[in-house]
This record gives structure tokens, C-alpha cells and sequence, in this order.
């Protein structure tokens, strides 16, 4: 079944309005890293091993079974002040980072193996949307949950400057605010008594990781940025479960994280999701207030989900696609299209709408 021309209009609109890319853990699984129910087994199996007090053991022994069937629902049923809960997030935390920075490694050297990984689909979306931004835009914005640093790869792959909002060179510190800056390079320019410096703006790519990252260490002084630390070293990652929302709210940058991730969303023209459930209370507050105005909206994902039905329910407008069986399903305007073509794959959407 063809899509209809509109919806190419559409969609098209919408890359040239230079979204706000969104993107969630099925990116990331995509490239082999393990998503919710994947790392939910993983900490069922090792996690007991790790506690040593009989209170953290009992804990974590009569909330097993919630956490199998949901990961985060069933560390939520841990209450903030039960005894043994501290020593139950924090190993948690430690598993979850060891995990994830494995699997990173693990697909940056299949993305960098491939014959030509400048190729990658999400090298050709940031530089797409890198390049059509306008002129006097100081950057792009882009938020991911995802702890990896596949992201980060990307962008060098795609040549285009980063900014993640550390500052310095092997131990980077985050800026004061405002975290984010506009960035200016230097050029020499030929004038009558010769080379004068001029510095001009230069356009950067913002990635706001409201959860942590696997590069950032945890000191005393709060979280710092290293880049290709593979060490056992603590990691700032906002963990599901119990701690989720008061580590963001005690920490001074992940609070100040949030705060800049909400007013890119509140000024975005448009957003693009990748692998985006909409199952994180964190940004859906900031995301329904824009979808209520209108803000057009592109969702690419492998499955739907209750979150997800329940938004299309409200804000029809938000143009999805998700797998159905080999192809794809479109949904717009409470309609349902098919494609033979898997569009909620990265690569093949770029190929249908924006190539």
C-alpha cells in the first residue's frame, strides 16, 4: 500500500523545522545493548551475590517477582526508607554501569568495523539535520536516556563538534550554568597590517543525558566526564527504581540537566523519537504541554506501548511508525497505513522520507 503524498509532506515539514531528536533505549538495542527486560535479568542474577546484610537480602528477596515482570515497577515497590534499600541501589547502580559499559565497547567496535561506518544511519541524521538547521542556530539539540555513548560516536563519525556540557581535557568538569554555551573558533583573516584573529560562532550538537552516562565518574565534588575510562570506577547514572527521581533532584547537574533538557522541548518546533517508549515521567510533562500546542511530532519505534497509545489517544496529529511483521505500520490522524518497507527502522525511514 503506498503512503499517501501528505504524510511525505508531513514528515518532510518536520525535518525542516530541525526537530529535537529524542532518543530512547530501542536505539540502543538496535545496536545489541540489553534493554529493560534484558538488564532486569541481568540484576535478578547477580544482584543477591552483591548484598551482604540480611535486611537488603530480605528486601530484595520479596520484591524478585515484580521485578521480573517489570524492572522498574518492581524497584519502585521498594520504599525510600526501608533498611537495606541503600546498599540495594548501589549495587544496582554498579551492575547496571559494569553491564552497560561492556556492551557499549562491545557495539562501538562493530560500528567502527563496518566497511564504511560514516554510512550509519545516525551519522547521516545528524549530519542531515546537523546541515539544515539555520544559519544563526548556535546548535541542535538532542536528549537520550540511554547510559551508552553510542551517540557520542556518531557525532565524530559524522565530524560534528560536541557539546555534552563538560569543559577540559582528560578530567571534565561540568560548566557553571549555564551548562550549555555558545561556541566560537577562532579564524585568522587577512586585513592591512595583516593576519587579524576573528572569532565566529560555531554551530555544536547538545546532548543532554538526563539520566548519567557511563563516562561520567562519581566523585565527592559531584559527577566529572572521562572519556574511555574502563575502569570499576563508580559511575553518575540515575538507576530505575527508588533512587530515580530523588538523584536527580538532590544532584546539582542532574537537576540542571533537566531543567536545560525541559526549555529545549518547551522551544522545540518539532521533535523526532527514536526508540522512544514514553515510559519516563521525566520528560512527559515538558512533551504533552508542547503536543497540546500542536508541536508536530515523529515517533519510529519497533513496538508500541501503553504510554504511547494513550498519547496517540490524545495528540492524533503525531505521525508513528512501528513493525508489523516484515513491513510497517503508519498511524496519523487516527488512520493506519502499511508499508512493506520496515520505516520504523532508522535507515529505511531516512531512505523513504528524507534522502
Amino acid at each position: 500500500m503506498a503512503l499517501p503524498e501528505e504524510l511525505y509532506s508531513e514528515v518532510q515539514k518536520i525535518f525542516r523545522a530541525t526537530p529535537v531528536v529524542l532518543v530512547g533505549s530501542g536505539f540502543s538495542c538496535g545496536y545489541g545493548l540489553p534493554h529493560m527486560g534484558a538488564l532486569g535479568s541481568h540484576l535478578i542474577s547477580v544482584i543477591e551475590a552483591r548484598l551482604t546484610s540480611a535486611e537488603a537480602k530480605a528486601v530484595w528477596a520479596s520484591a524478585l517477582a515484580a521485578i521480573a515482570s517489570n524492572l522498574e515497577a518492581g524497584l519502585n515497590t521498594i520504599s525510600q526508607g526501608v533498611t537495606g534499600r541503600d546498599e540495594i541501589v548501589a549495587a544496582i547502580r554498579e551492575e547496571t554501569a559494569k553491564l552497560i559499559l561492556e556492551e557499549t565497547m562491545r557495539a562501538e567496535i562493530a560500528v567502527l568495523a563496518h566497511a564504511t561506518p560514516k554510512t550509519h544511519a545516525p551519522v547521516r541524521l545528524l549530519r542531515r539535520l546537523f546541515e539544515g538547521s539555520p544559519q544563526n542556530a548556535d546548535s541542535i539539540s538532542v536528549i537520550t536516556t540511554n547510559y551508552d555513548t553510542l551517540l557520542e560516536l556518531f557525532c565524530d563519525l559524522a565530524e560534528l563538534p560536541l557539546d555534552t556540557g563538560f569543559t577540559g581535557f582528560r578530567r571534565r568538569k561540568p560548566r557553571a550554568n549555564p551548562i550549555f554555551q555558545s561556541q566560537f573558533s577562532r579564524v585568522w583573516t587577512a586585513e592591512k597590517h595583516g593576519l587579524q584573529a576573528d572569532h565566529r560562532p560555531c554551530k555544536t550538537v547538545r546532548l543532554h543525558k538526563p539520566h548519567g552516562s557511563i563516562s561520567w565518574l562519581a566523585t565527592a565534588e559531584g559527577p566529572i566526564e572521562v572519556l574511555n575510562d574502563t575502569s570499576h570506577a563508580a559511575r553518575a547514572i540515575v538507576v530505575p527504581g527508588p533512587s530515580k527521581y530523588q538523584d536527580a533532584l538532590v544532584n546539582t547537574l542532574f537537576d540542571t540537566i533537566r531543567t536545560e533538557m525541559n526549555k529545549v522541548i518547551a522551544n522545540a518546533n518539532a521533535l523526532l523519537c527514536i526508540g522512544f517508549g514514553f515510559n519516563d515521567d521525566h520528560l512527559q510533562g515538558a512533551i504533552k504541554a508542547r503536543l497540546a500546542a500542536h508541536m508536530p511530532m515523529v515517533i519510529i519505534t519497533r513496538d508500541s506501548t501503553d504510554n504511547i497509545e494513550q498519547l496517540l489517544q490524545t495528540h492524533p496529529h503525531a505521525i508513528t511508525f512501528f513493525a508489523q511483521g516484515t513491513g510497517s505500520v503508519c498511524r496519523w490522524n487516527g488512520t493506519s497505513l502499511s508499508s512493506a518497507n520496515p520505516l520504523w527502522q532508522l535507515d529505511d525511514f531516512l531512505k523513504a522520507f528524507v534522502e
